[in-house]
C-alpha cells in the first residue's frame, strides 16, 4: 500500500482500489453509497478525504454521517439558483393554506425516504467492501458449511457401533475398550474440527 508521505491527493477509482487493496467493484459500491469524496467532474478521488469518510461510515451505527452528507448534497443542490423563469404573478391557488402547507410536507417525506435509501446503500456497501476484503462470509454459505461438518460428525458418531461392535467384543480388557472407543471418538472430532477450521480459513482469505 502507498506510504501517506508518497500518496497524491486524487485517484482513478481503479487506483484507489488498488490504495485500498479491494476490487473495483467495491470501490462502485462505495462511490453508489455516496461513501467517496470526488472531484468536481467526478471522475477522481481525493483519497485521504474519502478514506476519512470511509472509516466514519464505516460503523453501521454511524451510517447517520452518510444520512448527513446526503442531506448536505439536497441542501447544495436546493440553494442553486433555478433557470427557470420566475412570474411576478401569484401562482393559482398560491392563498391556499392547504396546498402552502402541503410543500414542505412532501419535501421532508422525500428527504427521509432519500436518507432512508442511502442509509441501506451504505450498509450494503459496507457488506460488499468487508466481503471483497475477506472479513464477512456470506451467511448462507456458512450455515451450508456448518450443516455439512455437522452432518459428517453425525455419520461417523452413528458409525461407531457397527465399526467397534466386533473389535469390542473380541476385547476383555476393560481398559483396552475405553482406549479403542475414545480414540474412535477422537477422530471423529478431530474431523469436525478440520471443516469447521476449513470455514474459518474462507472467511479470513
Amino acid at each position: 500500500m502507498t506510504s501517506a508521505a508518497d500518496q497524491p491527493e486524487t485517484a482513478s477509482l481503479a487506483g484507489f482500489a488498488r490504495i485500498l487493496g479491494v476490487k473495483p467493484s467495491a470501490v462502485t459500491a462505495l462511490r453508489h453509497a455516496g461513501r467517496l469524496v470526488l472531484t468536481d467532474d467526478g471522475k477522481r478521488v481525493h483519497i485521504a478525504a474519502s478514506q476519512q469518510r470511509i472509516r466514519d461510515t464505516a460503523d453501521p451505527s454511524k451510517a447517520g454521517v452518510v444520512a448527513r452528507h446526503a442531506a448536505e448534497r439536497a441542501a447544495k443542490a436546493a440553494s442553486e439558483p433555478t433557470t427557470a423563469p420566475v412570474s411576478s404573478a401569484p401562482a393559482a391557488g398560491a392563498g391556499d393554506d392547504d396546498s402552502a402547507t402541503d410543500a414542505p410536507a412532501g419535501n421532508a417525506d422525500y428527504q427521509s425516504s432519500r436518507a432512508r435509501r442511502e442509509h441501506y446503500q451504505a450498509l450494503e456497501a459496507q457488506r460488499a467492501y468487508e466481503v471483497a476484503m475477506g472479513k464477512l462470509m456470506d451467511a448462507h454459505e456458512v450455515a451450508s458449511a456448518v450443516a455439512s461438518a455437522a452432518t459428517t460428525l453425525r455419520a461417523r458418531l452413528e458409525g461407531l457401533p457397527d465399526v467397534l461392535g466386533p473389535q469390542l467384543a473380541a476385547i476383555s480388557d476393560e481398559a483396552q475398550a475405553r482406549a479403542t472407543l475414545a480414540e474412535a471418538i477422537e477422530h471423529a472430532l478431530e474431523e469436525a474440527s478440520r471443516q469447521f477450521a476449513n470455514i474459518a480459513k474462507a472467511v479470513t482469505a
